[in-house]
Protein backbone atom coordinates (compact mmCIF):
# COMPACT_ATOMS: atom_id res chain seq x y z
CA UNK A 1 0.00 0.00 0.00
CA UNK A 2 1.46 3.49 -0.96
CA UNK A 3 1.79 6.57 1.43
CA UNK A 4 0.29 9.86 0.03
CA UNK A 5 1.96 12.63 2.24
CA UNK A 6 2.77 16.16 0.72
CA UNK A 7 2.65 14.48 -2.66
CA UNK A 8 5.09 12.63 -2.13
CA UNK A 9 3.29 8.79 -3.32
CA UNK A 10 5.76 6.52 -0.88
CA UNK A 11 6.18 2.72 -2.36
CA UNK A 12 8.96 0.21 -2.92
CA UNK A 13 10.83 0.26 -6.25
CA UNK A 14 8.47 -2.88 -6.88
CA UNK A 15 5.42 -0.77 -6.91
CA UNK A 16 7.16 2.20 -8.59
CA UNK A 17 5.59 1.79 -12.19
CA UNK A 18 2.11 0.62 -10.96
CA UNK A 19 1.92 3.79 -8.34
CA UNK A 20 3.10 5.90 -10.87
CA UNK A 21 1.10 5.04 -13.84
CA UNK A 22 -2.38 5.23 -10.95
CA UNK A 23 -1.23 8.77 -10.11
CA UNK A 24 -1.03 9.60 -13.83
CA UNK A 25 -4.58 8.41 -14.60
CA UNK A 26 -5.77 10.29 -11.28
CA UNK A 27 -4.80 13.40 -11.86
CA UNK A 28 -5.40 13.36 -15.48
CA UNK A 29 -1.82 14.25 -16.64
CA UNK A 30 -1.32 11.40 -19.65
CA UNK A 31 0.80 12.74 -22.42
CA UNK A 32 2.03 15.97 -20.11
CA UNK A 33 5.78 16.77 -20.29
CA UNK A 34 7.98 15.66 -17.57
CA UNK A 35 11.21 15.84 -16.41
CA UNK A 36 13.39 13.32 -14.31
CA UNK A 37 15.53 14.22 -11.61
CA UNK A 38 18.81 12.04 -10.80
CA UNK A 39 19.82 11.81 -6.98
CA UNK A 40 23.62 12.04 -5.98
CA UNK A 41 24.26 8.30 -5.76
CA UNK A 42 22.75 7.21 -8.78
CA UNK A 43 25.41 9.33 -10.96
CA UNK A 44 29.19 10.61 -10.68
CA UNK A 45 30.76 14.10 -11.56
CA UNK A 46 34.17 14.63 -12.54
CA UNK A 47 35.81 17.79 -13.54
CA UNK A 48 37.99 17.17 -16.84
CA UNK A 49 40.31 19.11 -19.03
CA UNK A 50 38.22 20.11 -22.42
CA UNK A 51 39.98 18.71 -25.46
CA UNK A 52 41.30 21.02 -27.92
CA UNK A 53 39.05 21.05 -31.10
CA UNK A 54 36.24 19.41 -30.18
CA UNK A 55 33.06 20.65 -30.84
CA UNK A 56 30.37 21.13 -28.08
CA UNK A 57 28.08 18.19 -29.48
CA UNK A 58 30.72 15.54 -29.41
CA UNK A 59 32.67 16.69 -26.13
CA UNK A 60 30.27 14.30 -23.74
CA UNK A 61 31.28 11.26 -26.12
CA UNK A 62 34.64 12.09 -26.36
CA UNK A 63 35.50 12.56 -22.79
CA UNK A 64 33.25 9.59 -21.96
CA UNK A 65 36.10 7.15 -22.98
CA UNK A 66 38.86 8.92 -20.79
CA UNK A 67 36.76 7.70 -17.76
CA UNK A 68 37.76 4.28 -17.73
CA UNK A 69 40.23 4.53 -14.80
CA UNK A 70 37.69 6.27 -12.82
CA UNK A 71 34.07 4.54 -12.79
CA UNK A 72 33.61 1.10 -11.69
CA UNK A 73 32.13 0.13 -14.82
CA UNK A 74 33.14 0.09 -18.92
CA UNK A 75 32.84 3.55 -20.74
CA UNK A 76 30.77 1.46 -22.97
CA UNK A 77 28.01 1.15 -20.45
CA UNK A 78 27.62 4.51 -19.76
CA UNK A 79 25.93 7.42 -20.37
CA UNK A 80 27.00 11.01 -20.65
CA UNK A 81 26.98 14.62 -20.17
CA UNK A 82 28.63 17.71 -19.65
CA UNK A 83 28.00 21.22 -18.33
CA UNK A 84 30.42 24.22 -17.59
CA UNK A 85 32.56 24.32 -14.73
CA UNK A 86 33.34 28.26 -13.48
CA UNK A 87 36.30 29.35 -15.40
CA UNK A 88 37.16 31.76 -12.33
CA UNK A 89 37.94 28.81 -10.08
CA UNK A 90 39.76 26.66 -12.29
CA UNK A 91 43.31 28.42 -10.19
CA UNK A 92 45.73 27.67 -13.89
CA UNK A 93 44.60 23.95 -13.98
CA UNK A 94 42.92 24.94 -18.15
CA UNK A 95 39.56 24.68 -19.57
CA UNK A 96 37.66 22.36 -17.08
CA UNK A 97 34.49 20.92 -17.77
CA UNK A 98 31.76 19.11 -15.37
CA UNK A 99 30.99 15.76 -16.97
CA UNK A 100 28.51 13.82 -15.72
CA UNK A 101 28.34 9.78 -15.53
CA UNK A 102 25.92 7.34 -15.14
CA UNK A 103 24.97 3.51 -15.72
CA UNK A 104 23.09 3.35 -19.19
CA UNK A 105 21.21 0.48 -17.95
CA UNK A 106 19.94 2.91 -14.63
CA UNK A 107 18.95 5.64 -16.97
CA UNK A 108 17.34 3.40 -19.34
CA UNK A 109 15.21 1.83 -16.82
CA UNK A 110 14.22 5.35 -15.26
CA UNK A 111 13.30 6.38 -18.84
CA UNK A 112 11.17 3.48 -19.44
CA UNK A 113 9.10 4.15 -15.98
CA UNK A 114 7.95 7.61 -17.43
CA UNK A 115 7.19 6.54 -20.68
CA UNK A 116 5.41 3.69 -19.02
CA UNK A 117 3.31 5.82 -17.14
CA UNK A 118 1.97 7.59 -20.50
CA UNK A 119 4.04 10.63 -19.58
CA UNK A 120 6.76 12.75 -22.44
CA UNK A 121 10.06 13.11 -21.35
CA UNK A 122 11.57 15.90 -22.05
CA UNK A 123 14.79 16.07 -19.33
CA UNK A 124 17.01 14.36 -17.31
CA UNK A 125 18.88 16.55 -14.56
CA UNK A 126 20.82 15.93 -11.98
CA UNK A 127 20.25 16.74 -7.89
CA UNK A 128 22.84 19.42 -7.98
CA UNK A 129 21.72 21.16 -10.97
CA UNK A 130 18.22 21.48 -9.20
CA UNK A 131 19.11 22.60 -6.35
CA UNK A 132 21.38 25.21 -7.79
CA UNK A 133 18.18 26.56 -9.54
CA UNK A 134 16.81 26.66 -5.83
CA UNK A 135 19.97 28.80 -4.39
CA UNK A 136 19.70 30.88 -7.44
CA UNK A 137 16.15 31.84 -6.76
CA UNK A 138 16.52 32.38 -3.43
CA UNK A 139 19.96 34.19 -2.53
CA UNK A 140 21.15 34.89 -5.82
CA UNK A 141 21.00 38.49 -6.29
CA UNK A 142 22.90 38.38 -3.44
CA UNK A 143 26.26 36.91 -5.14
CA UNK A 144 27.91 34.00 -3.68
CA UNK A 145 24.27 31.40 -2.38
CA UNK A 146 24.81 28.09 -0.81
CA UNK A 147 21.85 25.82 0.34
CA UNK A 148 22.07 22.31 2.15
CA UNK A 149 19.89 19.69 1.35
CA UNK A 150 18.99 16.82 4.01
CA UNK A 151 17.55 13.37 3.16
CA UNK A 152 16.99 10.85 5.05
CA UNK A 153 20.27 8.75 4.53
CA UNK A 154 22.80 11.67 3.51
CA UNK A 155 23.14 15.14 2.29
CA UNK A 156 23.66 17.73 0.20
CA UNK A 157 25.56 21.58 -0.23
CA UNK A 158 25.42 23.45 -3.33
CA UNK A 159 28.11 26.71 -3.78
CA UNK A 160 26.55 28.77 -6.42
CA UNK A 161 26.84 32.26 -8.05
CA UNK A 162 24.02 33.06 -9.80
CA UNK A 163 23.36 30.18 -12.44
CA UNK A 164 26.96 28.66 -11.76
CA UNK A 165 27.60 25.96 -9.75
CA UNK A 166 31.09 26.24 -7.99
CA UNK A 167 30.70 23.66 -5.68
CA UNK A 168 28.80 20.31 -4.76
CA UNK A 169 29.58 17.87 -2.07
CA UNK A 170 28.23 15.19 -0.16
CA UNK A 171 27.17 15.20 3.61
CA UNK A 172 27.45 11.78 5.28
CA UNK A 173 24.81 12.66 7.81
CA UNK A 174 21.47 10.90 8.22
CA UNK A 175 18.43 12.46 9.67
CA UNK A 176 18.17 9.56 12.21
CA UNK A 177 21.65 10.70 13.73
CA UNK A 178 20.47 14.04 14.00
CA UNK A 179 16.66 13.11 15.49
CA UNK A 180 18.71 10.94 17.88
CA UNK A 181 19.87 12.43 21.84
CA UNK A 182 22.70 9.65 22.17
CA UNK A 183 24.46 10.83 18.31
CA UNK A 184 23.32 13.99 17.61
CA UNK A 185 26.28 15.66 19.09
CA UNK A 186 28.40 13.74 16.99
CA UNK A 187 26.28 14.18 14.07
CA UNK A 188 26.10 17.85 14.35
CA UNK A 189 29.53 18.19 14.66
CA UNK A 190 30.34 16.43 11.53
CA UNK A 191 28.16 18.09 9.59
CA UNK A 192 29.23 21.73 10.67
CA UNK A 193 32.57 21.16 10.24
CA UNK A 194 31.62 19.72 6.57
CA UNK A 195 29.94 22.46 6.05
CA UNK A 196 32.92 24.78 7.12
CA UNK A 197 35.30 23.13 5.20
CA UNK A 198 33.40 23.57 1.56
CA UNK A 199 33.03 26.87 2.50
CA UNK A 200 36.74 27.22 3.37
CA UNK A 201 37.56 25.81 0.19
CA UNK A 202 35.14 27.82 -2.27
CA UNK A 203 37.16 30.69 -0.59
CA UNK A 204 40.66 29.34 -0.27
CA UNK A 205 40.84 27.38 -3.72
CA UNK A 206 38.31 28.56 -5.74
CA UNK A 207 39.14 32.23 -4.88
CA UNK A 208 35.39 33.27 -4.19
CA UNK A 209 34.13 35.59 -1.94
CA UNK A 210 31.67 32.90 0.90
CA UNK A 211 27.97 33.24 0.72
CA UNK A 212 26.77 35.36 4.37
CA UNK A 213 24.02 32.99 4.33
CA UNK A 214 23.89 28.59 4.41
CA UNK A 215 20.32 27.86 3.60
CA UNK A 216 19.02 24.50 5.36
CA UNK A 217 16.10 22.40 4.11
CA UNK A 218 15.22 19.24 5.97
CA UNK A 219 12.45 16.90 5.78
CA UNK A 220 11.82 17.26 9.48
CA UNK A 221 11.56 20.87 9.98
CA UNK A 222 11.27 20.81 13.74
CA UNK A 223 14.75 20.10 13.99
CA UNK A 224 16.14 23.55 15.48
CA UNK A 225 19.39 22.90 12.91
CA UNK A 226 19.88 26.63 12.51
CA UNK A 227 20.58 27.02 16.62
CA UNK A 228 22.40 23.60 16.79
CA UNK A 229 25.15 24.68 13.60
CA UNK A 230 25.84 28.13 15.04
CA UNK A 231 28.61 26.60 16.67
CA UNK A 232 30.54 25.31 13.83
CA UNK A 233 29.64 27.59 10.76
CA UNK A 234 30.49 30.78 10.83
CA UNK A 235 28.20 31.91 8.35
CA UNK A 236 24.33 32.87 9.19
CA UNK A 237 22.32 30.03 8.70
CA UNK A 238 18.53 29.93 8.15
CA UNK A 239 15.97 27.54 7.22
CA UNK A 240 14.31 27.43 3.53
CA UNK A 241 10.84 29.19 3.77
CA UNK A 242 8.55 27.57 1.38
CA UNK A 243 6.96 30.53 1.11
CA UNK A 244 10.00 31.75 -1.23
CA UNK A 245 9.79 29.23 -3.07
CA UNK A 246 5.82 29.81 -3.68
CA UNK A 247 4.80 27.35 -1.57
CA UNK A 248 2.01 28.16 1.02
CA UNK A 249 1.79 25.69 4.04
CA UNK A 250 3.49 23.12 4.96
CA UNK A 251 5.44 21.13 2.96
CA UNK A 252 8.13 18.21 2.42
CA UNK A 253 11.86 18.65 1.78
CA UNK A 254 11.91 15.61 -0.16
CA UNK A 255 9.58 17.82 -3.09
CA UNK A 256 13.15 19.95 -3.26
CA UNK A 257 14.40 18.37 -6.31
CA UNK A 258 10.91 18.23 -8.09
CA UNK A 259 10.92 22.18 -7.43
CA UNK A 260 14.09 22.80 -8.42
CA UNK A 261 14.19 20.79 -11.92
CA UNK A 262 10.89 22.45 -12.77
CA UNK A 263 12.27 26.12 -12.03
CA UNK A 264 14.79 24.87 -15.02
CA UNK A 265 12.34 23.90 -17.06
CA UNK A 266 10.19 26.94 -16.77
CA UNK A 267 13.46 29.16 -17.59
CA UNK A 268 13.59 27.35 -21.08
CA UNK A 269 10.01 27.52 -21.98
CA UNK A 270 10.06 31.02 -21.18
Amino acid sequence: MAEHAHGVVECSPARRQAELADLVRQQDWSGLRASLVLPMEQYQVFQMERPDGIEDAELADALRWKLGDLIEFSPSEAVCDVFPFPQDATRGRGHLVNVVVARRSLVSELVALVAGAGLALTRIDIAELALRNLAARLDGAQGSAALVHLRERYGQVVICRGETLYLSRRLDVTTEDLRDAARQDAALQALGLELQRSLDYFESQMGQVPPAVVRLAARDAALPLTAMLSAYVAARTEMVDGAELGVDGSWDGRCLLAWGCAMAAERIES
